[in-house]
């Protein structure tokens, strides 16, 4: 099978529309296909990610030397990238946090039935991703984010404090590099901790959606 670009991979997320969980059960684009879930058949596969989260995580790829052909989308390319393909690397995966970030708090509002322009109001009034986990993240999921990360973590069994360690210390990164100009401050193998953390990092808004927007059961 040949290597899955990253947005074949993001989009194989789907959501269920009965329960709102959301998982790899490509069988729920079946009409009449029980969820394994809540065991409702299924009327229709309906994605979870949109085209803009892939379409930022394939930017990683395409300054990272790709791995074998058939191996998965999180497989470590075996060469390293030259310096400049390292930092657009650390920029885009950054990026890639943000709108996963944005994409949550969205359907948040969503489930909470906020109207479109109240919706907007909050993101422009929280434009900075410090202002959005510390202000409006604890409004739309009753949890502060350490809460949070500490819980999707107990619940899908994975080490996602670790990966939101490293996002925090790689955007400082990216903030120097982008505002002060200091490309020596990022560590030549971040690029590289980068493509590792990226299957991690969706993960965890994947895992925060079904423990805080989906229904219990």
């Amino acid at each position: 099978m040949l290597r899955e670009t990253w947005t074949h991979f993001i989009l194989g997320y789907y959501i269920c529309q009965a329960c709102g969980i959301v998982d790899r059960d490509k069988d729920r684009l079946i009409v009449g296909h029980k969820r394994s879930r809540c065991g409702t058949p299924s009327l229709q596969g309906q994605m979870y990610f949109d085209m803009t989260v892939g379409a930022i995580a394939d930017l990683v790829a395409e300054f990272y030397p790709l791995p074998p052909p058939d191996s998965p989308p999180s497989t470590t390319p075996i060469t390293d990238p030259p310096e400049s393909h390292r930092l657009a690397i650390l920029v885009f995966f950054c990026t890639l946090g943000e709108i996963l970030l944005q994409h949550y708090l969205e359907r948040c509002m969503l489930k909470l039935g906020l109207p479109v322009e109240i919706q907007e109001r909050l993101l422009q009034d929280n434009l900075f991703p410090k202002q959005r986990i510390k202000r409006l993240f604890p409004i739309l999921t009753g949890a502060t984010w350490q809460v949070a990360v500490k819980t999707a973590s107990k619940s899908a069994n994975s080490e996602f404090e670790n990966t939101v360690a490293f996002y925090l210390e790689a955007t400082e990164k990216r903030n120097q590099l982008l505002h002060v100009g200091n490309k020596w401050l990022v560590p030549p193998d971040m690029a590289k901790q980068c493509f590792n953390q990226m299957d991690s990092l969706i993960g965890l808004f994947v895992e925060l959606h079904n423990v805080y927007l989906a229904k219990p059961i």
